[in-house]
């Protein structure tokens, strides 16, 4: 009943925008991560919407897999994994105090990098599960050697905090020097057992990111948490002798728009902000309701193609702020639909990355949340 009262009086509408995750894509790309580290465990890290692929749809995908935890950056990121999947949770990142009572412990273990967030863990008095983040020279958030000493006599007397598992974070790992990862990896090792020494017996011990996971094979690890892997890009450069390795992944995002007006342009005639260009011939111009407030990077200006009817054809001026323009054959049509993105080089993320100079990284989260995502 409720259903049908929805649609009568909150009936769904249908976008101009649309993005399209493919969930076989998604598990095809944990599937071979496995076959990389077939004794490792995975924790996909799904922080800042899931690399724009949205955390709701990514995170009802993981339900069919077997990933032990999913690994989130904050504490509105745990609410959604938790209402829509019974996966433990990983919280990488912090929050503010009095929120880490609103979590379920059971479910949850926290990455802790500071005394202070210890000690409040420690005055609730709940049997706590803590990842020591290690540092291991990347000095960004961390416990150093002499930290982690401080910490683990301070955990003495807090018996209930378990320190579950201890991990860190590659600082180098797609650049092509081998020699900074196994030295992180060297320091990785003597810190933990520092840990050892003092009682723990941490379950899993991990340090590897997307990067890592094609490149290192160290049985002492146990665990890696892939980020971009996970929807279907590489980390490495293209120069990397491990690159061939991610030419498996399969990317899982999809986005479409509408031609939403169309104009033939007579030679001569000026078009876009300033008159900042003159048409050299007749033209078929369409506009596409998608700028950079969508997504889109300014800079990638002219330098991009969409696809319309299995041809590819140019941007043309400048991507403004929620319209950009591109060339179109004489035979289209308002409201046929454009291509954005997709698999083949000429509008793929990829190709855009170059055209932009914006990393995978940097386009994917920027990706606005407001567009409906759909899971195919």
């Amino acid at each position: 009943m409720k259903r049908f009262l929805r649609k009568i009086f909150n009936p769904r509408v249908e976008p101009i925008n649309r993005i399209f995750i493919y969930s076989k894509n998604v598990l095809n790309n944990l599937s071979y991560l496995q076959e990389l580290q077939p004794k490792s465990a995975i924790f996909p890290v799904l922080k800042s919407n899931a690399y724009g692929h949205g955390l709701l749809q990514i995170t009802k995908i993981l339900r069919k897999t077997n990933v032990p935890y999913i690994a989130i950056d904050s504490f509105p990121e745990y609410q959604v994994v938790k209402k829509y999947s019974d996966k433990n949770v990983l919280v990488l990142w912090e929050t503010k105090p009095r929120n880490y009572k609103k979590f379920d412990f059971s479910r949850t273990t926290f990455c802790v990098y500071n005394i202070e967030t210890i000690a409040y863990l420690a005055k609730l008095k709940k049997k706590i599960k803590i990842h020591l983040f290690l540092d291991t020279w990347m000095h960004r958030e961390w416990v150093n050697e002499e930290e982690l000493k401080n910490i683990l006599e301070f955990l003495k007397d807090y018996p209930k905090l378990i320190v579950e598992w201890v991990m860190s974070h590659l600082h180098s790992a797609s650049s092509l020097d081998h020699n900074s990862i196994q030295t992180q990896i060297d320091f990785f090792k003597k810190m933990y057992h520092i840990v050892i020494d003092y009682g723990h017996n941490p379950k899993r011990r991990h340090i590897w990111n997307s990067a890592g996971i094609f490149k290192i094979q160290d049985d002492f690890f146990n665990a890696y948490r892939p980020w971009l892997a996970t929807y279907g890009y590489s980390p490495l450069l293209e120069s990397d002798p491990y690159h061939k390795l991610t030419e498996k992944l399969k990317p899982a995002l999809q986005i479409y728009s509408q031609i939403t007006s169309l104009h033939q342009l007579l030679e001569w005639d000026w078009v876009s902000y300033n008159h900042s260009r003159l048409a050299d011939r007749d033209e078929f111009i369409a506009s596409v309701p998608f700028g950079y407030t969508e997504w889109l990077p300014k800079s990638a200006s002219n330098k991009i193609y969409f696809r319309h009817n299995k041809s590819y054809y140019p941007q043309i001026w400048t991507i403004c702020m929620n319209i950009c323009s591109m060339k179109i054959p004489p035979k289209s049509y308002v409201f046929d639909d454009v291509e954005l993105i997709w698999l083949d080089w000429k509008n793929s993320l990829h190709y855009l990355s170059k055209a932009s100079d914006k990393t995978v990284y940097e386009i994917l989260v920027w990706l606005d949340k407001n567009i409906r995502r759909e899971t195919v």
